[in-house]
């Protein structure tokens, strides 16, 4: 395993700098932006850019190894699914939410989108595993809403095994990306097995941060720093990430029409093309009726666009 002391430009004393500042591992050192590492070891942004390169060259070559086809589509039987409680919903994602990969539920507000990972948390908890839970709009996590489902579906349930970082102590997708690495770093120290990481809602913060067209580049970047992290989580912890995430209304109808086709909606996730590239998994919520939802399955690497619909019971996501 590499450690920090292993990489080119960093000494014993820069190494015990970064582990002060909370980046005890390589991985935690390739998610920082040169600026942020440059301040931390007190020298130039130049030189801070050498190291993330050097950092990124050793994971290279620690971990990346080619495969053949064969061997992938090997691996990919074996990826461990996560059921969501309706078989159709499961059906339409190749037998439930998957490990190692990320997945979107995008949505207006009352949707489902926080019920469906309620019942996945129960899901989980059941076979031992553990969730982390990133809560970023007030009141939105509720322990009482998992423990209710998991009753009453005969399904065991441990409040224990349920990582939380509450809104309260996110003010900023700065905090919310330390979120993760906090919930990451408790189970790697304590060698825990992670099944799920939910960020709810993954948008909100920085819908709030970032205001106006001139800052979608820097937008884009934090984007990127938050997704490059949740990818290692997933990847180290063969781990199932499930984000949340708002959506935005379009005026113009030519506009609304695209959404329509793409989304089945006339709104649209927030964080533009960039954010939707990034997730391996997107699903699209709409009510379609008082007790019938409709879940359309906008993009996935190996299945086809589809629909389902479910309901949201006391139980949790049902069938209908």
């Amino acid at each position: 395993m590499v450690e920090l002391k292993d990489i080119r430009g960093i000494g014993p004393k820069s190494a015990q700098k970064l582990k002060e500042h909370g980046v005890s591992t390589v991985e935690d050192l390739v998610a920082m932006e040169p600026a942020e590492l440059a301040k931390v070891l007190e020298v130039s942004v130049y030189k801070a850019k050498e190291i993330l390169n050097a950092a990124k060259e050793a994971l290279m070559n620690e971990e990346l190894l080619v495969e053949t086809a064969e061997q992938v589509e090997e691996y990919l039987k074996n990826v461990k699914k996560i059921s969501t409680g309706s078989r159709a919903l499961d059906e339409i994602l190749g037998g439930g939410v998957p490990c190692r990969a990320i997945t979107t539920l995008a949505g207006p507000f009352a949707t489902g989108k926080s019920q469906i990972c309620f019942q996945l948390a129960a899901n989980v908890i059941n076979e031992g595993l553990y969730v982390g839970w990133v809560e970023t709009e007030p009141g939105t996590f509720s322990p009482e809403r998992i423990k209710q489902i998991a009753e009453l579906r005969g399904l065991r349930y441990d409040g224990k095994k349920i990582f939380v970082v509450r809104a309260e102590k996110i003010t900023s997708p700065a905090q919310q990306l330390l979120a993760y690495e906090a919930i990451w770093k408790k189970c790697r120290e304590n060698d825990l097995d992670l099944g799920l990481l939910v960020v709810d809602s993954f948008s909100a913060k920085l819908r709030a941060h970032y205001i106006g067209r001139e800052t979608l580049s820097p937008r884009s970047q934090e984007i990127g720093r938050h997704i490059g992290v949740l990818e290692l989580i997933a990847a180290e912890r063969n781990a199932a990430i499930v984000l949340t995430a708002q959506v935005m209304g379009i005026p113009d109808a030519g506009a609304q029409l695209e959404s329509r086709m793409r989304f089945g909606a006339p709104q649209r996730p927030y964080g533009g093309e960039y954010f939707l590239h990034s997730s391996t998994y997107i699903l699209f919520l709409t009510q379609v009726a008082s007790d019938v939802w409709e879940a359309t399955l906008v993009d996935a690497p190996n299945l086809p666009r589809n629909k389902a619909r479910f309901r949201i019971t006391e139980r949790g996501v049902e069938d209908i």
